[in-house]
C-alpha cells in the first residue's frame, strides 16, 4: 500500500512538474512572439507615419532614415515587399489587410504590363508625373518579387479572383525566364532578344522559389502541380552545382548550362559572396522536409546539405570572433575568406535567423545571440524604422535611406513569419 502511494506521490510530481515545463514554455513563446510582433507594428508604422501618400492612396518607396520622402516614385518590388509585411501582419492586425489590398490594386492597376509573351511587372511609377518606367528590359529579381506581395495577400484572404491574377503573372515568368533545355531560369529578358545567355546566377534559382513560389505552393493547393515541376528542378541544379564545399561558399554566378564560373586566381576571383547568400541557400534546403513530392531520400540530402552550408559558414571569419553575438559583415572573397565589406545588412541576418530557426534546435544558442543581436541593433529605437548598415562596430549609418527601389519590410516580416512558426513547433 505505501508503494503505491509513493508511486502516485511521483506521478502527480511529474505530471505537475510536465505542466509547468509546458506552461513556461507558452509562456515563452509568446513573449517572443509579442517581441517580434511588436518590431513589425513598428516597422509598419514607420511606412504609415513617413511614406504613404493619401491623396494616391500608395505607399512612396524612397524614405530617408528620418522619413523625409526622396522621390515621387513607387517601385514594384518595395511596394511588393509592402504588401508582403501588412498581409502578414493582419493575423496581428486585422487593418493591415484593407492597406495590403489597397496598394495591390494600386500595384496592379500602375506596375504591371502585358507584351506576347505574358504578364509582366514595371519598376516604377511615379506618382506626380503619372508615368511609369518603359524599359525593355527585365530581371527576374523584379519580376520575382513581383509576386511575392500578391501571394502572401491570397494567403490571408483566399481571393479567387486575385489568384487569377496571380496565375496570368506566374504564367508569364514561367514563359519569360525559363530555359526548356537545360533547366532553371535565365536571370534577364530583354523584348528584342528574348533571354540573356550569361544571365544565370544562383538568384536565378532562388528568387523564384524564396520570392513566392513556396509560398504560392503551400496555399493554391489546387494547383500545386504548376509549382512543383519548377521547385523540384532548381533545387536539383543548386544542390549539384551551386555549393562550392571546398571553399564553403556558394557559387553566385553560372554559364547558360549551369557551369559554376571558376575562380581565376585570389587576386581575380569571379564573384564576389555575401554570408546571406550561403543562409538563404541553406534556408532553402531545409525548408523541403514537408514537401510530399520530394522522395525521403531527396529529402535527406537536400536536408544533410543545409546543415553543412549552415555549419561552414559559421566557421567563417566573416563571424567576428565566431560569434553571433557581434552579427557578421558582408561582402568576402571567397578564395582566402578576406573582408571585402566590414558593414553588417539588415537583410542578410534575417536570412541568418530564419535558415538557423529551420535546423530544429541544433542552433538554439546561435539563434538566441542573433535575434539580441538583430533586435537590438537594426530597429531605430528614435526615427523608427529600421536600418540598412551598421558599420564594424555596430554604428548605424543613417545617411542610407530606409525606404528604396528594393527596401520596406519584407525581410524582416519574412523572417518573423518563420520564427514564430518554429517557435510554435518546439
Amino acid at each position: 500500500m505505501g508503494k503505491l502511494i509513493s508511486i502516485s506521490i511521483i506521478f502527480m510530481i511529474s505530471l505537475f512538474t510536465c505542466q509547468e515545463s509546458n506552461l513556461s514554455s507558452n509562456e515563452n513563446r509568446t513573449e517572443l512572439e509579442q517581441k517580434y510582433n511588436g518590431s513589425l507594428i513598428d516597422l509598419i508604422n514607420f511606412f504609415d507615419e513617413f511614406a504613404y501618400a493619401s491623396e494616391s492612396g500608395v505607399y512612396l518607396s524612397e524614405i530617408s532614415n528620418r522619413g523625409k520622402v526622396l522621390s515621387n516614385k513607387v517601385f514594384n518590388v518595395a511596394l511588393s515587399r509592402l504588401i508582403y509585411g501588412l498581409s502578414f501582419g493582419s493575423s496581428i492586425d486585422k487593418k493591415y489587410l484593407e492597406k495590403a489590398e489597397k496598394s495591390s490594386q494600386f500595384q496592379l492597376k500602375h506596375l504591371t504590363g502585358k507584351d506576347s509573351i505574358g504578364n509582366y511587372f514595371i519598376s516604377y511609377y511615379d506618382i506626380k508625373a503619372k508615368q511609369a518606367d518603359s524599359s525593355n528590359t527585365f530581371d527576374i529579381w523584379q519580376q520575382a518579387y513581383g509576386l511575392c506581395g500578391l501571394t502572401e495577400l491570397y494567403r490571408n484572404n483566399n481571393d479567387k479572383t486575385l489568384l487569377n491574377k496571380i496565375h496570368e503573372y506566374h504564367d508569364g515568368f514561367v514563359n519569360r525566364f525559363h530555359d526548356k533545355t537545360h533547366g532553371g531560369f535565365y536571370g534577364n529578358y530583354e523584348t528584342k532578344f528574348g533571354q540573356i545567355s550569361g544571365s544565370k546566377s544562383l538568384q536565378s534559382l532562388m528568387y523564384p522559389i524564396t520570392a513566392y513560389m513556396e509560398n504560392l505552393w503551400r496555399t493554391d493547393v489546387k494547383n500545386r502541380s504548376k509549382y512543383e515541376v519548377h521547385l523540384k528542378e532548381n533545387l536539383e541544379i543548386l544542390a549539384k552545382n551551386c555549393w562550392n564545399k571546398e571553399l564553403g561558399w556558394v557559387n553566385i554566378k553560372l554559364d547558360d548550362k549551369w557551369n559554376p564560373c571558376q575562380h581565376e586566381s585570389v587576386e581575380s576571383p569571379c564573384f564576389n559572396v555575401a554570408p546571406g547568400h550561403n543562409f538563404q541557400l541553406a534556408s532553402l534546403l531545409l525548408r523541403t522536409k514537408d514537401w510530399p513530392f520530394l522522395t525521403q531520400i531527396e529529402k535527406l540530402k537536400y536536408k544533410n546539405l543545409g546543415l553543412e552550408i549552415l555549419n561552414a559558414t559559421l566557421k567563417k571569419s566573416a563571424i567576428p570572433d565566431k560569434k553571433l553575438s557581434q552579427g557578421f559583415y558582408s561582402e568576402v572573397n571567397p578564395m582566402n575568406d578576406s573582408i571585402l565589406d566590414n558593414r553588417k545588412t539588415w537583410w542578410q541576418h534575417c536570412e541568418a535567423l530564419l535558415s538557423l530557426s529551420l535546423a530544429g534546435e541544433i542552433y538554439n544558442e546561435e539563434i538566441i545571440e542573433l535575434e539580441q543581436f538583430y533586435f537590438n541593433s537594426f530597429p531605430d529605437k528614435v526615427n523608427g524604422g529600421e536600418f540598412f548598415f551598421l558599420d564594424s562596430i555596430n554604428r548605424p549609418q543613417t545617411d542610407i535611406p530606409k525606404g528604396s527601389i528594393g527596401k520596406s519590410i519584407y525581410h524582416t516580416s519574412e523572417m518573423i513569419k518563420f520564427l514564430n512558426n518554429e517557435s510554435a513547433h518546439n
